[in-house]
């Protein structure tokens, strides 16, 4: 007789793998007949929101979508629009995209899940607050006025801070939207609150205002207006999360006319932005931006972001550089060795526009170098020799720069003139500290 085995087999099956939420077909079909060219993104953009509709709200999600994808395919920003950080529509319960990399920062940030209400001291986290609504929905009339949701707790409302790319301000801004403007021209503006699309210029419009501004500066040279208009066309770049090549034409541009009028605040904000997109791996150039920002460092005195920068370069060599780059960096090791022969000779064949940069802290250079000349030459010197080692283009410019600094006197008013420099060394060290502190606007 064969005994029974003690113990039933059971076959397991495998778990399933949880399958994504396919795209509605009803959404799919309605909005757009080229659903296969849609991105990826944007596909996942619709499930989540039908995944997050409430039930009787779905036709007019339908409509919110059609608008919305129809306008951005309209404007060619079908591929631009950041789909997985864009808000749901409002038919939704929640219009927090749960794809988004913002809002996994700030709960990682905060080391805590982020609720949504509370009931007494209890709290919900944003799948609890759901169940709760859809729970409310059923027990509501079967044709009620408008659905009943039940609404978080109210939070005080921040002060809207500048979006700055890259930074937590970005995510700030409830809404990525597609401007509707065909204005050309228009005034700058801080935002105090969502932008209006119909005071936004779409991708198109911006790049035909772009071109305009570019005559207009060559023809006109009028910086004021320029940079208004330059800092609108950045504003709406920035609040239709436009980041691509164009982009960074616009900042490099605005860039080097602030550079040219000497606009280091307005120069600082553009350099500040670029380096962003440059780590983003958009094309522009790059060399030459890194060399402005290496003689920016050294306007600013910033020793640490110098060093630091140093240590990633050090790898690729000194020669391996573009010759802006080289030449930026020759400038700094001039500095550090104290040798202002040298500084005041690449001063001299400064490449693109970092002149424009050295001019603005030359002066103290000048004075450091004047201090050292001063100890060496105790009996005097002359000015023809130090306005060639200085770079002056001329002993007059020099003996103004001179009694601007409140060296008056000369050893000699004769044609070969000579500095006194054991009366001038005194006032040029009071001089070199008014020096000590750089004002700066836009900091990197």
């Amino acid at each position: 007789m064969n005994k029974q085995p003690q113990y039933i087999v059971v076959n397991g099956g495998k778990k399933k793998k949880k399958a994504v939420a396919p795209v509605p077909k009803t959404s799919a079909m309605d909005v757009d007949k080229d659903e296969d060219a849609w991105p990826s993104s944007l596909k996942e953009y619709v499930a989540n929101a039908f995944s997050n509709c409430l039930p009787n709200m779905k036709n007019t999600l339908e409509a919110q979508l059609k608008a919305i994808i129809k306008q951005a395919k309209n404007t060619d920003m079908m591929d631009v629009i950041d789909w997985n950080s864009r808000d749901l529509p409002s038919a939704c319960i929640t219009t927090k995209n749960p794809n988004s990399v913002d809002l996994f920062h700030k709960q990682a940030k905060t080391g805590t899940k982020k609720t949504t209400s509370t009931i007494g001291n209890i709290e919900l986290t944003p799948a609890e607050e759901r169940k709760r609504q859809l729970r409310a929905m059923r027990f509501q009339n079967d044709a009620p006025a408008t659905p009943a949701i039940v609404q978080p707790a109210k939070k005080k409302k921040k002060a809207f801070t500048p979006i700055v790319w890259g930074s937590e301000a970005e995510a700030d801004i409830n809404n990525v939207i597609v401007g509707t403007s065909t204005e050309l021209e228009k005034p700058y503006f801080r935002l105090t609150s969502a932008a209006d699309p119909a005071t936004v210029r779409p991708l198109n419009i911006l790049k035909k205002a772009f071109k305009m501004l570019r005559t207009k500066w060559r023809e006109e040279g009028n910086y004021s207006y320029i940079c208004e208009q330059f800092k609108s066309m950045r504003q709406d770049l920035t609040v239709q999360r436009i980041r691509t090549d164009f982009t960074v034409r616009v900042y490099e541009t605005h860039a080097r006319i602030a550079l040219e009028k000497g606009d280091i605040g307005e120069y600082n904000q553009c350099q500040t932005q670029l380096k962003y997109l440059y780590e983003q791996n958009i094309p522009g150039c790059e060399n030459e931006f890194l060399a402005y920002r290496i003689l920016y460092m050294l306007f600013s005195q910033n020793q640490s972001d110098i060093n630091a920068m140093l240590e990633e370069m050090c790898d690729v060599g000194l020669q391996n550089h573009a010759e802006c780059v080289q030449h930026a960096l020759m400038v700094r090791s001039a500095l550090a060795k104290g040798n202002y022969h040298k500084f005041f000779r690449l001063y001299e064949t400064a490449p693109n526009m970092g002149g424009y940069l050295l001019d603005q802290f030359v002066g103290r250079k000048r004075i450091d170098a004047l201090i050292v000349i001063c100890k060496a030459y105790k009996m005097g010197i002359s000015l023809a020799y130090v306005a060639k080692e200085l770079s002056f283009d001329s002993v007059k410019k020099l003996a103004k720069f001179l009694r601007e600094h409140g060296i008056k006197q000369l050893a000699s008013k004769s044609k070969d003139a000579m500095l006194d420099t054991k009366t001038a060394l005194p006032i040029l060290m009071a001089q070199s500290k008014n020096y000590n502190k750089v004002d700066i606007k836009g900091q990197i």
